[in-house]
């Protein structure tokens, strides 16, 4: 497999450089070698010549969207819709987490985290509530007690 783009009149533009990037991964840049002579050069490029710049991942990239325009990858992508994107949505913008309180990355995955957690406790806790879910008899209790002051029961929190 060779390295190189085609311009749009056809003709090869060549690897220039690879730029590092620190924790990142590198820009590869391609440049045209023939565009001083080229008919289309007033509308191809304001340059010496044409460059392109391409992220290290974008190979990636392009492997998940032949991936997506398969018939497989449709379906499965389908089914994206209707599972995640609510949750996600839901998490976004009724919870008011458009962007995350923390810096960081370990602190946005703790972060995170427990956004997930309380989706995921009020999602048992209205199961629960509907009837549609049932804790075995050792969180019977704790699921009692969790969900009365959901039923407008009064909890009270020093005994009698």
């Amino acid at each position: 497999m060779r390295d190189v783009y085609i311009c749009p009149e056809g003709k090869n533009m060549r690897r220039l450089q690879e730029m590092k990037r620190q924790g990142k991964p590198p820009f590869i840049i391609y440049r045209g070698e023939s565009c001083k002579g080229c008919a289309a050069k007033e509308e191809c490029t304001t340059g010496p010549a044409r460059r392109i710049t391409r992220d290290g991942r974008e190979s990636l990239v392009e492997a998940m969207r032949e991936k997506l325009r398969s018939e497989e990858g449709r379906e499965i992508y389908k089914k994206r819709l209707y599972t995640v994107e609510p949750v996600f949505g839901n998490m976004k913008w009724n919870r008011r987490r458009i962007m995350m309180s923390l810096r960081g990355l370990e602190k946005v995955r703790g972060e995170f985290s427990l956004m997930c957690l309380v989706h995921n406790v009020k999602k048992v806790v209205k199961g629960v509530l509907a009837g549609s879910v049932n804790l075995s008899d050792k969180y019977s209790r704790l699921a009692h007690m969790a969900t009365l002051g959901y039923r407008e029961e009064v909890l009270s929190l020093v005994p009698a």
